[in-house]
């Protein structure tokens, strides 16, 4: 897939959300090399997210901005050298239901990658063609997010509330097997779906 396009993807200013109160700022990278998106599969042993999918990423350090903080937990994670990842752009944010605000940056890998997953927080690795997920059966669930969530009320977007209750848009993208959802999944279909409006 051409830098153009990609480019052009994440050319729209990313949506502003405000941090609520009680959360964390996070990023994730997406990095891309060859047409093909990076997922980890996460350990199986971690405290959050355990042996799901999701992109290379973790909360800031203190006075780190998003690029920063995306870099460094990709090279912490699966060793993906910081020199080789060119950051095309900001997709939207978007919240977890363990607090963190979270930054997804797209990034274009300039040299073929030589990766070192961290086998504490990474079980294997995942290059997912991104026309694949393009034609994935992908589709979205209403969640009630547990009692333990700090979602405000109000946030709009992916959320809702029907009769008080607060709700949330997840999507699934089903791959080899795999489903892609969550945090994740709401990601992946925000880039996507910025992908198709510049493939038309």
């Amino acid at each position: 897939m051409k830098s153009e396009i990609l480019k052009a993807a994440v050319s729209r200013p990313p949506q502003e959300m405000q941090r609520p109160e009680g959360f964390v700022d996070a990023a994730v990278l997406l990095p891309v090399w060859e047409g093909k998106l990076l997922f980890t599969v996460r350990s199986a042993h971690l405290p959050h997210h355990a042996a799901q999918i999701s992109f290379p990423g973790g909360r800031f350090d203190d006075g780190e901005s998003a690029e920063g903080a995306a870099l460094r937990e990709a090279w912490e994670e699966v060793g993906l050298n910081p020199a080789h990842v060119e950051i095309l752009g900001h997709l939207n944010p978007t919240l977890s239901p363990f607090g963190y605000r979270v930054f997804p940056l797209l990034g274009r890998i300039t040299q073929e990658p030589r990766l070192q997953p961290n086998p504490e927080e990474v079980d294997a690795l995942l290059w997912v063609p991104i026309e694949e997920l393009l034609a994935a059966p992908a589709y979205a669930e209403e969640r009630i997010p547990p009692p333990t969530n700090r979602f405000p009320r109000g946030l709009g977007g992916e959320f809702s509330e029907l009769d008080g209750t607060l709700r949330r848009r997840v999507w699934h993208y089903p791959w080899r097997g795999y489903d892609i959802w969550g945090v994740t999944g709401n990601i992946v279909h925000d880039f996507l779906e910025r992908l198709r409006s510049v493939r038309l």
